[in-house]
């Protein structure tokens, strides 16, 4: 039960860390922190996370999905002080479905169950009339919250992707909402590019809906912690020029 406060702890160190190793002139390491995390957030985490096991399968995973990623990264980068509200989602979500079969920026049409189970039955969404208040009533009281950094990150993050605004992508949206907050706040993104992240994510997501919420959080700020150790030892290793 004390393994979510010394998790928060660890990630203020480890912050604190960073701060200093990314301060003064050295380019390099602030070159290599961007790189790495474009890397991990466009290439690896996606291979991971949309990976299936199935040889009969393939996921849908192409060139147009990463590089789109990697746009989005480079958007939420270059706009450190936009407003996260529906026109950021908008935004977002257009760049990930730009020459894909998604119609970007535009609401779901169909009614959708999540693959997860809350009392043993699949969850359903809202339904399609819903989403627009929806969205406005999470971006609400995303803004008059008194919660930290961490717990409104994870916690729109959650609820973007119980939503299901979108017809696809709505995951890879909300991650990249949650590491908008999560770069605005002074923290740096979070990456799940881990063996076993894709079950442990699924798993995060069905404790939240079964009111497991500790559960989720804690393995959120244990992927936080991960990341931002793996950031050190890059940093640790970077050279200038």
């Amino acid at each position: 039960m004390t393994k979510t406060p010394k998790l928060k702890n660890r990630i203020e160190y480890n912050r604190e860390i960073i701060t200093y190793m990314l301060s003064g002139t050295e380019s390099t390491k602030r070159l290599n922190n961007v790189n790495w995390l474009r890397h991990e957030i466009s290439y690896t985490e996606p291979r991971t996370l949309f990976y299936i096991p199935n040889k009969e399968q393939q996921p849908y995973l192409d060139f147009n999905c990463m590089r789109n990623l990697g746009l989005a990264y480079d958007y939420i980068l270059q706009n450190p002080n936009e407003e996260i509200d529906e026109k950021a989602l908008l935004n977002i979500h257009s760049i990930l479905c730009t020459n894909t079969h998604i119609d970007g920026a535009h609401y779901r049409t169909t009614e959708k169950f999540l693959e997860i189970k809350v009392n043993g039955m699949r969850m359903s969404t809202p339904k399609v009339y819903e989403v627009p208040q929806r969205l406005n009533e999470i971006f609400y009281t995303y803004k008059n919250s008194k919660d930290d950094v961490l717990h409104r990150a994870f916690k729109i993050h959650y609820e973007l992707i119980a939503l299901q605004p979108f017809d696809d992508f709505n995951k890879r949206t909300a991650r990249l909402i949650m590491n908008w907050i999560l770069v605005q706040g002074g923290y740096r993104p979070i990456v799940f590019n881990r063996r076993g992240d894709k079950q442990k994510y699924k798993d995060a997501i069905a404790n939240y809906a079964n009111g497991n919420k500790r559960a989720y959080y804690s393995y959120m700020q244990s992927c936080m912690v991960r990341t931002q150790e793996d950031i050190i030892k890059l940093l640790t290793k970077s050279r200038t020029i």
